[in-house]
């Protein structure tokens, strides 16, 4: 009797200490679709901004690698709004404390800033937001036609209460010009 009791006891610990929280291990990609070719007529779940007069596309005569790239146009100095695509990620978290790196290869065509300051960039965020820890950025300093750019932002200590992960590729206010956006990669380190 006292083994069979202790056997269960056993299982019963073996089975409640098994059951820890599921985390993300060290390479895993998080970005769906990242090359925007894995649906034939969708760039999904990649969302874009809507701004007035700006045009938010996909490309199938530009593009890094796959057979397409999103784009965000700018063409009229009076109507210069930002813009955005996004991307949510909702699933297993990485674990507490570990590095994210989002990576994108960007192109222009024509860019301007107007401002002195307003630059193309990534960024990746982390809801709630508990602090500036769970936000990291990178910004392309470039004007005028550029081929495509390896851009990178690694947001390091991921935070424990995390429940969401954001990814924006952005093109500032007062920015004009074309940019083309591809292979968004965001990977735990």
């Amino acid at each position: 009797m006292k083994k069979q009791a202790f056997l269960i006891l056993l299982l019963l610990t073996l089975l409640f200490s098994c059951q820890e929280e599921e985390f993300l291990p060290q390479g895993t990609q998080l970005m769906l679709n990242p090359n925007l070719s894995q649906f034939p007529d969708s760039v999904n779940p990649w969302k874009p901004s809507n701004p007035d007069g700006i045009q938010l596309g996909v490309s199938r005569e530009v593009f890094f690698s796959g057979n397409r790239s999103l784009f965000i146009e700018n063409p009229v100095r009076e109507k210069a709004e930002a813009a955005s695509w996004s991307q949510n990620y909702t699933g297993p978290m990485p674990v507490p404390g570990s590095t994210l790196e989002l990576a994108a290869f960007i192109k222009g065509e024509n860019v301007q800033d107007l401002t002195l300051g307003g630059r193309v960039f990534i960024l990746v965020r982390t809801f709630p937001q508990i602090n500036q820890i769970s936000v990291a950025g990178t910004s392309l300093d470039m004007q005028g036609d550029f081929d495509w750019v390896l851009v990178k932002a690694t947001l390091e200590n991921f935070p424990k209460d995390a429940e969401r992960i954001e990814v924006s590729l952005n093109v500032p206010r007062l920015t004009l010009g074309k940019v083309y956006f591809d292979e968004i990669n965001l990977t735990v380190r």
